[in-house]
């Protein structure tokens, strides 16, 4: 007896948001202030030829690789929390990782954000913050810069520090959400350039909101009132950056459209599955990014059953996932008995993939009695 199943598909448009833009080198965010126009905040990216972004456009990736120093080759955002007391405004316990935008020279494709103000000479009032961090003691026309929010990934209880380092000296933190002793306020002067390091004590989308702040002078007086808020967005791992880069800001801060299980496009795919198999999260369509990827496919063979899908590459900088083959003769039982995985580049003509891709074979012997029937499936998590 023949059993003909009829899978429909009902496939709904939903708008292409083209998600944001990705500055994984040196960056600067600058505050510039106008006594008729007030305040403006641009990331200027200064990568050969400055181009200049609304922050709400843009996002800065780290991954998942380990920190090792100044091989920029190879270096990435993963550190390792020190023993030292002194680290512990980061949020984790000594031992454990968490990623940080270094303040010294980045890894390849790391962001190197700094801070910035290019304002001309004369601007602001010079006064000494009332401020034991601030440890210059001549009068600067310092520009005060707050943390007034920061969104951690949805569902995590993340943290976010921002700090400076000198050789022999404790850290001078300047932002914590972990250690509430912190006020989280950092100064720097007019026409400076600075870069410190960016803490998350979690994978995923962070977004950290700012404020600026001077005196017009002369010294601590006449205040120019406050910016409005700005939010950044850190992209940490690989799924982190596929959100960031098919979703907008605001769709960043929602996980019913962005987050794993959701499915904005409604084709039947969740972003889980689209991140791990190389679809598109807003086109309602079955076709992959690219020819090579896809769903996974089963044959059957002689010598058994075979699955073939492709796959993120193991290691946690490009893939968070992991996938589970599973066979069944019977739709009621799954399992992975006998089952030989092998893995293998794609070929010459779509060797673009190799870099993030690999290919993969999942087998199962013939049973004795093969009857013809097999079904396959892959788990994703």
């Amino acid at each position: 007896m023949k059993r003909t199943v009829l899978l429909s598909i009902i496939l709904a448009t939903a708008p292409l948001n083209a998600g944001l833009i990705a500055i994984g080198k040196h960056a600067d965010i600058r505050w510039r202030w106008d006594a008729s126009a007030g305040w403006t905040c641009l990331v200027i990216d200064d990568g050969g030829v400055e181009v200049a972004h609304d922050p709400q456009d843009v996002y800065f990736p780290l991954s998942d690789k380990p920190y090792a120093g100044f091989d920029a080759a190879n270096s990435g955002a993963r550190s390792i929390q020190s023993t030292n007391a002194a680290f512990a405004f980061i949020g984790v316990q000594p031992g454990q990782p968490f990623w940080r935008a270094v303040q010294g020279t980045p890894g390849n494709g790391e962001a190197w954000p700094g801070i910035e103000n290019n304002q001309e000479a004369g601007t602001f009032g010079s006064y000494i913050p009332a401020d034991s961090r601030v440890s210059q003691t001549n009068a600067r026309p310092w520009i005060k810069v707050s943390l007034v929010g920061y969104t951690p990934p949805p569902g995590n209880d993340g943290h976010f520090s921002l700090w400076n380092t000198t050789t022999g000296k404790p850290p001078t933190v300047w932002m914590s959400t972990h250690d509430t002793d912190v006020i989280n306020n950092y100064y720097y002067s007019e026409g400076s350039h600075t870069h410190m390091n960016w803490g998350f004590s979690s994978l995923g989308v962070h977004r950290v909101s700012l404020k600026a702040s001077a005196f017009a002078g002369p010294g601590a007086n006449n205040p120019t009132g406050e910016s409005a808020t700005y939010t950044f967005t850190f992209a940490i791992g690989a799924f982190a950056q596929w959100q960031a880069s098919h979703f907008s800001a605001s769709e960043l801060d929602d996980p019913l459209v962005c987050g794993p299980q959701a499915d904005p496009d409604r084709d039947g795919m969740n972003n889980r599955i689209e991140f791990g198999f190389g679809f598109h999260p807003r086109q309602a369509s079955m076709v992959p990014i690219a020819t090579g990827l896809g769903l996974p496919r089963m044959s059957l063979e002689p010598d058994g059953e075979v699955l073939r899908y492709p796959r993120r590459r193991a290691g946690a900088q490009w893939s968070p996932l992991a996938y589970h083959p599973r066979f069944s003769r019977d739709l009621s039982t799954w399992h992975a008995n006998g089952v030989t995985t092998t893995t293998a580049d794609f070929p010459a003509e779509q060797a673009a993939l190799n870099a993030v891709w690999e290919m993969v074979e999942a087998r199962r012997p013939a049973d004795v009695g093969n009857d013809g029937r097999g079904f396959a499936r892959v788990a994703v998590e």
